[in-house]
């Protein structure tokens, strides 16, 4: 079982004002509902979050989520690597990926292959800006990235993210 942004159904207890305590009651059925799961050989449960201090405490303790993995954004090399992934079998024409992964410090996967689609989407407006229907013709430029990027970097920007 997997439960994404696992700190938005279990956060702290004790923290919400005005909610009826149906917050903190929330919690207190799932760490039930987790301590019945101890019997259940076949099942694992994973959580996911980016906010590990918002959990409440009693979800890590030994028998629940008590295994804890850190995964950090990843490095220029792996970011170059998520990239070519990403980038494999498109039509690219003087792309440099190295020098992408290179500008995206602070990226994650999630991100860097909307940078690759995005990419390819403008590729596809501009030849079909121009009146170029047939797919073969299509090559992902580094304008097409520049664009992308610029689109991603001003999201970002009016979202407050880094």
């Amino acid at each position: 079982i997997f439960i994404d942004e696992i700190d938005t159904l279990a956060p702290a207890r004790g923290k919400f004002i005005g909610d009826s305590g149906v917050s903190d009651r929330l919690v207190g059925q799932l760490l039930t509902e987790l301590d019945g799961l101890r019997d259940c050989t076949q099942i694992l449960l994973v959580g996911a979050t980016n906010r590990p201090d918002a959990l409440d405490p009693a979800l890590l303790r030994a028998g629940r989520l008590d295994l804890q993995i850190k995964v950090d954004l990843p490095d220029q090399a792996g970011r170059l690597a998520i990239l070519k992934v990403h980038n494999q079998g498109r039509p690219l024409q003087a792309v440099n990926l190295k020098d992408w992964a290179s500008r995206t410090e602070g990226w994650n996967g999630a991100d860097l292959a909307l940078l690759t689609n995005q990419a390819a989407l403008a590729a596809i407006r501009s030849y079909s800006a121009k009146g170029i229907k047939s797919p073969k013709k299509i090559r992902i430029t580094n304008a097409h990235f520049t664009t992308a990027y610029n689109a991603l970097m001003s999201q970002k920007q009016s979202h407050n993210f880094k």
